[in-house]
């Protein structure tokens, strides 16, 4: 089994957009319907490790008021420590459920392995929760038991916080590989990109990658094809601008260059570079935030396409069998 853990050093990056499409991705059964979506047939699990802001379940388009009146979810389980076993039977989310009909509406009934399973975080910032130390522990215990023979989880995706907080330091260390996404504003990439030297410093053997969700740079024909922006939108044309430049002005495509096997690997401004990916669409995606691999219409959407490439070279290049 791998753990992926999804980052960002900043919020609205569209990591939990992100962390839920590329799993569901990974979990697919589509057949025949181009050579980006391949079939993965992975058993996936997903937890909402952002416990202060808790938002997975949103992107599969289960309401706030439903997470709350679940249980036992992510934060039961760490402040009461239950068994492992008890909890994943008590608190999975999986394909079956009732929260669940939205996104099996949208295609997750015929193209996903029904095994795949949401272990959700409350959505109540007005509650007290204290992360401790041993809350890796109880963690370490639940992603063993997902492991383990009975359960035979392939993937688990964390979906931490934003920031380097406790939780989300946790979530590093108990990732296999690390996903780092960002907005190319120079907030987002002077921060990320602090975060990403100091995480090569002190992980040199796990390897994480530095992915972009930035406006698209689309032409006219481009933008009126996909609907996304009218022409003449205030303040696009700076906003494409700016996308086009930061990464440039920046030291981002420089460390992506030097470190392009890990960091740069999905995306770098590197003459000759075969991988150059970017989850274009994340600006529009964040009127609806919520996961679009199945849609019908998902094998014509850029950002679609480009959570299944991420997904089919994460497969790739960290096979769970292996």
């Amino acid at each position: 089994m791998k753990v992926i853990t999804c980052f960002s050093y900043k919020g609205g990056a569209g990591r939990t957009t992100a962390a839920a499409n590329i799993a569901a991705a990974l979990a697919s059964t589509t057949e025949d319907v181009g050579s980006i979506r391949t079939p993965l047939r992975h058993k996936v699990g997903i937890i909402d490790l952002d416990v202060f802001s808790a938002g997975t379940h949103r992107v599969f388009e289960i309401t706030n008021r439903e997470i709350d009146e679940f249980e036992p979810t992510i934060q039961d389980y760490l402040r009461d420590q239950k068994a492992p076993r008890v909890y994943i039977n008590d608190g999975a989310i999986k394909l079956n459920h009732p929260y669940m009909q939205s996104f099996m509406a949208r295609g997750a009934a015929n193209h996903c392995h029904p095994d795949f399973t949401l272990f959700p975080a409350r959505p109540d910032p007005e509650a007290r929760f204290v992360v401790q130390k041993q809350h890796e522990n109880v963690l370490v215990e639940l992603l063993m038991e997902l492991e383990s023979a009975e359960q035979g989880y392939d993937y688990v995706i964390l979906d931490g916080e934003s920031g380097i907080r406790q939780m989300a330091d946790i979530a590093l260390r108990l990732s296999d590989l690390v996903l780092m996404f960002f907005r190319l504003t120079w907030q987002h990439i002077e921060g990320t990109l602090n975060t990403a030297e100091s995480f090569l410093r002190k992980t040199h053997y796990k390897p994480f990658y530095l992915i972009p969700t930035c406006v698209p740079i689309l032409d006219d024909e481009a933008k009126n094809q996909k609907g996304i922006y009218r022409n003449g939108a205030p303040g696009l044309a700076e906003l494409t601008e700016l996308t086009t430049r930061v990464p440039q002005d920046s030291e981002l495509n420089d460390f992506a260059a030097r470190h392009h096997e890990k960091a740069g690997y999905f995306w770098a401004d590197v003459a000759g570079a075969a991988n150059r990916l970017c989850v274009h669409d994340s600006l529009y995606l964040k009127g609806e935030e919520r996961v679009i691999v199945f849609d019908s219409l998902a094998v014509d959407d850029q950002a679609a396409q480009d959570f299944y490439a991420i997904a089919s070279e994460i497969n790739r290049l960290h096979d769970p069998s292996q």
